[in-house]
């Protein structure tokens, strides 16, 4: 199987609020590094990145950020309106049948549609070619949160059994050739070394079915490092302590010591999904720009 680095495409997913753009970004960036053009792609209208970079973003038109490295985000409605335009060929019949308003509550209650159209996106992208090779090496998307981001890989399945045939049906099933291609996609899932977060990861991975061959990497976020030796004696130094009244150094390194047993624990159970695992650490500072970011790009290097 390819590693990370080989695949066009990489699709970076994790519950709400475990650091999700953040592992996408550094992936991206770690990519750009190694000499590769990346297009990080945003999805559902998200436009974090460009932000982390300390520059305007240009939504759904790519914007660059650092060398070999650009970002663009995807809305449902820039999706759909590229795609027919591409079909129809004209911008009026476009804006004619799709955005009155008899058409348009009707094409945003298509099951699955949206989430296909921006998966159409990252397809085209992953298609398009420039100086005769393709324009991008690879293309990382910080894909909607996990329950969202399972239905959106289900979409084009589920596009290809509501249609059955037609151009629908057709560009349905060339979107799942590749988003079902482990040769081609890779999934990255992000999570904490909390019990929400890892339960949710591991409910992802049970309900991928048979696309649990497209996980290869998990990515443990906000690590906190042991800030002194673990001590092998505790107990006994604990309770000489607490006669001495030391109550507050007590809980203090209680604590450190539970969260280093939930990390291990953490990663025993990652471990157990089978793919690559790699750690970025916690920081005390939330207003993250391209020095934290490099230094977490280097540390996702080995998931490459």
């Amino acid at each position: 199987m390819p590693g990370l680095s080989d695949r066009r495409v990489v699709l970076v997913t994790g519950k709400g609020g475990v650091g999700k753009t953040t592992v996408a970004t550094s992936l991206a960036l770690a990519a750009a590094k190694r000499g590769k053009r990346v297009l990080l792609c945003e999805t559902q209208g998200a436009t974090r990145v460009p932000a982390l970079f300390g520059r305007p973003g240009k939504g759904y038109q790519a914007c660059q950020l650092a060398p070999n490295l650009w970002t663009l985000s995807i809305t449902p409605a820039d999706a759909i309106q590229e795609y027919v335009v591409l079909q129809l060929h004209f911008v009026r019949l476009y804006k004619l049948v799709f955005q009155n308003r008899v058409m348009g509550p009707f094409v945003d209650a298509v099951p699955g549609l949206h989430d296909l159209i921006q998966l159409g996106k990252v397809w085209f992208a992953e298609r398009e070619m420039e100086g005769g090779k393709p324009r991008w090496d690879q293309i990382i998307v910080d894909a909607p949160a996990t329950g969202h981001g399972l239905t959106m890989l289900g979409a084009p399945r589920a596009m290809m059994e509501l249609t059955r045939a037609g151009p629908f049906y057709d560009n349905a099933k060339e979107i799942a050739e590749l988003v079902e291609d482990p040769r081609r996609t890779a999934l990255v899932l992000a999570t904490l070394a909390e019990e929400m977060p890892l339960r949710e990861t591991e409910m992802l991975h049970q309900r991928l079915g048979a696309l649990h061959t497209l996980v290869s990497g998990v990515v443990l976020n906000e690590m906190h490092p042991l800030p002194v030796p673990q001590p092998v004696a505790w107990p006994a130094d604990r309770e000489v302590l607490l006669a001495g009244g030391a109550d507050a150094a007590v809980r203090v390194v209680d604590a450190e010591l539970r969260a280093l047993a939930r990390q291990a624990e953490a990663r025993v159970r990652m471990r157990a999904l089978g793919a690559p695992l790699a750690e970025l650490p916690f920081l005390f500072r939330r207003d993250l720009g391209r020095t934290e970011l490099e230094g977490f790009a280097e540390r996702l290097g080995g998931l490459a």
